[in-house]
């Protein structure tokens, strides 16, 4: 057997709750971490400040959002700030060597960063069909939204 003081088994302790702490909390959060699709409007430890859009912004002011100017059709600030902020996007390959012209475009601006992200709106290739493509500014990935996530992200109407 080891022979060690009292206060160098004090020591073993808790390095071995700190390893163990380690394994049954820090592990699995970390695997958790890796199996989820990356892929979103705005980074995960971001802060969302305003999405200026074409003829609207939403602010935040105080607790709470505001869209400004108030549109027509009756829009819930603060579900389209959620949306924003906790869409998931799917990568899609397209062909490179076709010119797009954006139906859309918002500007967002983050908590802590100077320059704006600028995301773009195109509509799909394919003639009659319902889905767009997202891209963010200067960036060459794609990524496919549904008729549904446009309408509700950019605030456009689907009749146009």
């Amino acid at each position: 057997m080891l022979k060690l003081s009292r206060r160098n088994w004090n020591n073993v302790l808790i390095f071995a709750v700190l390893i163990l702490m380690f394994a049954l909390y820090g592990i699995p959060q970390r695997l958790a971490q890796l199996n989820t699709p990356g892929h979103r409007l705005l980074p995960a430890d971001s802060e969302l400040l305003m999405v200026a859009f074409a003829n609207q912004r939403l602010i935040k002011a105080g607790p709470q959002w505001q869209l400004q100017p108030q549109g027509a059709k009756a829009v819930d600030a603060a579900q389209l700030a959620v949306a924003w902020q906790h869409s998931l996007l799917t990568p899609v390959e397209v062909a490179a060597n076709k010119s797009r012209v954006p139906v859309a475009q918002a500007s967002v601006q983050l908590v802590g960063q100077t320059a704006p992200l600028i995301w773009l709106l195109y509509p799909a290739s394919e003639p009659g069909e319902r889905q767009f493509l997202l891209q963010q500014a200067g960036q060459q990935q794609f990524y496919q939204l549904s008729a549904a996530q446009a309408a509700q992200l950019f605030l456009i109407d689907m009749a146009e």
